[in-house]
């Protein structure tokens, strides 16, 4: 499930991209967006809705691509800073995700130094600037986006 969003200022220029993709009840986010002041942030996270504790739980990490989880996460606040490896399946789950971010929606430019959106994507934007997959859905993405990423764009909660 993609979301891009691209800057007001510059039609091909990157604003926001989330990548959320369900795996076995856990819902893995992949985000890089605008977060102000002229710089970008990322975020990478995995969550579920715990049954018997009523309440959302997860890890997650200020980076696109991690290596470690640097929170864990019950409801709306911080329970730990464990900084614990990300377990390999989690891991191929989210190189998976950002390989399709990166071939498939942006890419780089280093002479600019910006983010930019990919051709086949920039044709597919809406008159918002908005490019929603048909499969999309902002659960988990409105309430991580409300709680705990750096990025300028946040959903409804």
């Amino acid at each position: 499930m993609i979301c891009i969003h691209n800057s007001k200022h510059q039609s091909n220029a990157l604003h926001t991209i989330i990548n959320k993709k369900e795996v076995d009840g856990w819902v893995y986010i992949v985000a890089i967006g605008y977060g102000g002041g002229g710089v970008f942030e990322e975020f990478c996270g995995k969550f579920k809705f715990c049954d018997q504790e009523e309440q959302y739980v997860g890890t997650f990490s200020r980076f696109h691509d991690p290596d470690e989880w640097e929170c864990e996460v019950n409801e709306d606040e911080i329970i730990n800073e464990p900084w614990s490896a990300i377990e390999k399946a989690d891991k191929l789950i989210i190189h998976s995700m950002n390989e399709t971010i990166w071939n498939d929606f942006i890419y780089y430019d280093e002479d600019l130094e910006i983010r930019l959106i990919n051709d086949n994507t920039i044709e597919k934007l809406s008159e918002n600037g908005v490019y929603l997959s048909d499969d999309w859905d902002a659960e988990f993405v409105d309430w991580v986006s409300n709680t705990f990423w750096g990025l300028s764009l946040t959903f409804d909660w």
